[in-house]
């Protein structure tokens, strides 16, 4: 546990210029065999934690076994490793964004001739995810209330990419590759429901505010209006997509050295 919160405490040394957030999606709770959470007090509590996204808390078993519950509000930020994956959601691939967290994307010069971060068809408990909290709007642009929640770090900083993960439900229709062999009713006939994860993405400004990704093609290089023509340069030359969340990690690590030129 002393190297989980050693982790984190190189994770949060990265420049940052406030704390973070992300939506969509309903809310599930997810298990983790080691947390280590840093609280707005400046103290520290590990052991291990369960993330409510529903409810924006944390509930974390201390070495006592006592059972404490940490709203937002209450977190700074917090790394976890060891997820307890629920089969039924898990994905197609896994990623390990420590080198994104560095500033690390494809050319860097810095990182040298590094090979991409190997992409995982399995997961791997020993992944470390670090959170951080940052004040939002639940993604409601007509309300001046902004709330704490938190939002996994994907990317380095001054400008940071943000994830909100959350479950949304997919028809499963005849001739989808979910439907049912040999089934030959009505095309497009709704024969039941499943449920996958899905990803939201926001900008983690130097400011302390959140900007969403609803369309990330369109939004990101808004933002970085100076160097969109560089940056879908970029990734063109890489195949990068927008909607996957390790190459838009690339992406905004490449815009932020682009800013610092």
């Amino acid at each position: 546990m002393r190297n989980l919160f050693h982790l984190l405490l190189v994770a949060l040394a990265l420049p940052l210029g406030a704390q973070a957030q992300r939506g969509g999606g309903q809310g599930f709770t997810q298990q983790f065999n080691q947390g280590s959470v840093l609280l707005s007090s400046g103290d520290t509590l590990n052991g291990p934690l369960a993330l409510h996204r529903g409810e924006e808390t944390l509930t974390m078993t201390l070495a006592d076994n006592t059972v404490r519950t940490l709203p937002a509000v209450n977190v700074q930020s917090f790394a976890v490793r060891g997820e307890q994956y629920d089969q039924s959601r898990e994905r197609l691939y896994y990623d390990d964004f420590y080198a994104m967290r560095q500033g690390y994307y494809s050319g860097r010069p810095a990182f040298g001739a590094t090979p991409p971060p190997r992409r995982r068809e399995r997961a791997d408990t020993n992944l470390l995810r670090v959170f951080r909290v940052y004040r939002w709007n639940r993604n409601n642009d007509y309300s001046d209330f902004k709330a704490p929640g938190f939002f996994e770090q994907l990317s380095g900083g001054p400008v940071i990419l943000l994830r909100r993960e959350g479950l949304v439900e997919r028809p499963i229709t005849a001739g989808s590759p979910y439907g049912y062999g040999g089934y030959s009713g009505m095309p497009g006939r709704t024969l039941g429901y499943y449920t996958e994860v899905k990803d939201n993405f926001f900008l983690g400004l130097p400011d302390g505010t959140v900007l969403p990704l609803r369309t990330p093609k369109k939004d990101l290089p808004s933002y970085f209006r100076t160097h969109a023509r560089q940056l879908a340069q970029y990734a063109k030359t890489n195949n990068l997509n927008y909607t996957d969340a390790r190459d838009l990690a690339y992406l905004v690590n490449y815009a932020n050295s682009l800013e610092s030129k």
